[in-house]
């Protein structure tokens, strides 16, 4: 007795460390993993950091600039002497200086910089936000796909618990000689069929387990399942009650690949603003100190303190520049910032229209499903009903074993069929929940 209860005890232990062992994901757990830890993301977030330094390094532009300079130099040999007599002599000299100098006036191209990086760095943010737009899309896919398998595979499993059953049946009315040997057989193949047709399910459920991990970077996937959900709550369809151009008016304010667009755009604006400043004059101001010191092997040299107190020399002054010819430098970089002006704007208009036709396509593909999964209760009903009028036959001895199995494989063809549009359905409100604004959740 007491060896029974250790045996229970272990036995309990062991599923529950299982059951600890296997964790079960929501979406939202999903969407957050993959988040902080896909590739792709890390990337375009470390391509927003290189653009913040660029802004920064941008604005300090406006500083001035420091700079510190020193020397010594030491001579060997002959040189002349006040009599112009050739003597051998050494000697040794140190200097140094600071200069430093900023820009007054350039044409504003210094402002113009700094706004068109402070653009293109939102440009990169958005191009960041898109990335974890598409990710997060790309996970809820996967993860109502594995939620479709899986009712496949409970809808396999049934098939052939249902084929078992039958067989048991057959078994007994064999063995009491009601049926025929090849009858016994028939069901014994079907049975095999179905068994064949849930592992293949079950495969491809596993399947789409693996590719959801990879999704994720997860290392061990074999331990990894997903949340089932309440279907009734995934299917609000609030959507379906606007047209797709009020969809795409929510959508043209908050999606990022239009804010990515519309930032580039006016970087490109700013960019023709600088290659324009160009042609005016630039004005800026400098000044520096330096000093110095001489050793002369053979001469009597002035002190350190009296050559410091009267070598030492300052200088400010302004500097003008005024571009008259360049060589048509300044004139092509405006023609190639309008160009690129224009290739922003015409990808911002591309980006509206490619969104347009996605909430299109995503508002048809929806309301489409919705039809389907509406029409496929009915057709439920009707093809059960088909079913058990031929299952009532076909125990009665008035119908045959190929006509039972044809009403039982439709039966299967409309039910998976049923999921599928529902599938279809779920997927395609989140989209379009997507494109409103809302966050993506089950």
């Amino acid at each position: 007795m007491k060896k029974t209860i250790i045996s229970l005890l272990c036995i309990t232990l062991l599923a529950t460390f299982s059951l600890e062992a296997q964790k079960v994901w929501t979406l939202k757990e999903c969407i957050d993993h993959a988040l902080a830890n896909n590739i792709s993301i890390k990337t375009a977030g470390l391509n927003a950091e290189v653009q913040e330094i660029e802004q920064k390094n941008t604005k300090y532009q406006r500083l001035p600039y420091v700079s510190a300079s020193a020397s010594h130099n030491l001579g060997f040999g002959q040189t002349q002497d006040n009599t112009g007599v050739y003597v051998n002599s050494n000697s040794q000299s140190t200097s140094a200086g600071i200069s430093s100098g900023i820009t007054i006036f350039n044409g504003f191209q210094i402002n113009n910089s700094i706004k068109a990086q402070q653009y293109s760095t939102l440009a990169s943010l958005e191009n960041l936000n898109k990335a974890k737009e598409d990710l997060s899309l790309n996970i809820a896919s996967a993860y109502l796909q594995i939620l479709y398998n899986k009712e496949l595979y409970q809808l396999a499993l049934e098939q052939v618990a249902l084929s078992k059953e039958q067989l048991r049946q057959y078994e007994i009315r064999y063995a009491h000689d009601k049926i025929p040997e090849g009858q016994l057989y028939e069901i014994k193949a079907k049975l095999a069929q179905d068994e064949l047709s849930a592992t293949q399910q079950k495969q491809t459920m596993e399947l789409s387990l693996l590719e959801l991990s990879q999704l994720l970077e997860l290392e061990d996937w074999k331990d990894f399942n997903i949340s089932e959900p309440d279907s009734q709550i995934i299917l609000k369809k609030e959507a379906l009650q606007l047209p797709a151009e009020s969809i795409y008016d929510q959508a043209e304010n908050n999606r990022a690949a239009i804010k990515s667009a519309q930032y580039e755009v006016m970087t490109s604006e700013k960019m023709l603003e600088v290659s324009r400043g160009a042609r005016y004059p630039s004005l800026s101001l400098g000044a520096s100190y330096s000093n110095s010191y001489y050793d002369h092997s053979g001469y009597a040299n002035p002190s350190l303190k009296d050559q410091l107190s009267n070598n030492g020399r300052s200088n400010i002054g302004l500097n003008l520049s005024i571009p008259i010819f360049n060589r048509l430098n300044t004139s092509n970089s405006i023609k190639r910032s309008n160009i690129n002006l224009e290739t922003a704007r015409l990808q911002l208009e591309n980006t509206k229209k490619m969104l347009y036709k996605e909430i299109q396509q995503a508002w048809f593909n929806a309301n489409t499903a919705e039809e389907k999964y509406q029409a496929s209760f009915e057709t439920i009903r009707a093809t059960q009903e088909a079913f058990r009028f031929t299952e009532e036959k076909f125990n009665s001895g008035r119908s045959t074993m190929y006509e039972y199995n044809e009403a039982r494989m439709q039966l299967l063809k409309t039910r998976s069929e049923q999921l599928q549009a529902k599938y279809n359905l779920m997927f395609s409100l989140k989209i379009l929940d997507f494109y409103r604004g809302n966050s993506i959740h089950l």
